[in-house]
């Protein structure tokens, strides 16, 4: 699998959401390989402005898997929260492209979660998706300000009803 590929599923599946938090989601980054200088990747930006990136980077030796959180996490954790909120919508959408999907911690990156998520293809390659955040202007609530969001069914039936854009240009 290409990371196009696994970037064109994270970004539809963060469009299909509809999380009330995050009001745009956008792609950045230039390389078709992890470990260049412009890394390619998917960005959803919050209503504090903050923005909470999904980039691809080389697989380290030393990732290990994490469980999932039990409790929710607060608003800071940007870049904990888009693995956290990536993974279980992995878990609803099940994309056949993938054959499996898990949070990461490695060796060197301080994270309160995950440093990354692992996501195994169905053809046997890996993508590795590091999370950073960037902050905004304003600050970042406390507590989660959408404590009862849910995962909308659209999710579960995303392939069907949304078609991820490709990360090729056409040229008329």
């Amino acid at each position: 699998m290409q990371v196009s590929q696994a970037l064109d599923v994270m970004e539809a599946l963060l469009r299909v959401a509809e999380h009330p938090d995050i009001v745009a989601v956008d792609r950045y980054g230039t390389d078709v390989q992890p470990g260049g200088q412009s890394p390619a990747g998917v960005k959803a930006l919050h209503r504090s402005g903050s923005a909470a990136l999904l980039w691809a980077a080389v697989p380290p030796r030393d990732a290990t898997p994490v469980p999932l959180p039990s409790e929710p996490l607060p608003p800071r954790w940007r870049a904990a929260r888009i693995l956290v909120l990536a993974h279980q919508l992995l878990d609803v959408a099940r994309p056949d492209q993938f054959a499996k999907w898990e949070l990461c911690r490695q060796a060197g990156v301080e994270s309160p979660v995950a440093a990354a998520l692992r996501i195994t293809a169905a053809d046997g390659s890996v993508v590795y998706l590091r999370a950073t955040s960037a902050s905004g202007s304003a600050a970042e609530p406390e507590t989660d300000p959408h404590p009862d969001y849910q995962i909308p069914q659209g999710v579960r039936s995303w392939h069907q009803a949304v078609s991820a854009p490709s990360a090729e240009r056409v040229l008329a």
